[in-house]
């Protein structure tokens, strides 16, 4: 399968470990989610793609309840970094 970005077939699958964060400050209160899993990963341009399990994404949609889905929290997030 070729990257979807730069159509290089340099890729290659990593085991991943995370901690995803809930964006806005409503939310501070809020543990971030531990996740571990494979990870697509393109050599040539640092492309990747990931596939949540059920209760990763439950875990998120309970964290993000009463948040507009077409909310851009890039801004927020570049403001604290």
């Amino acid at each position: 399968m070729a990257c979807k970005v730069c159509s290089s077939t340099n890729q290659h699958s990593f085991l991943m470990e995370s901690s995803v964060a809930f964006p806005g400050v409503q939310r501070l209160h809020l543990a971030p989610v531990h996740v571990c899993q494979k990870t697509l990963v393109c050599l040539d341009c640092g492309h990747a793609e990931l596939v949540f399990g059920a209760s990763e994404l439950e875990k998120f949609r309970k964290g993000m309840e009463g948040c507009h889905p077409k909310i851009d929290f890039a801004g927020e997030y570049s403001r604290l970094h």
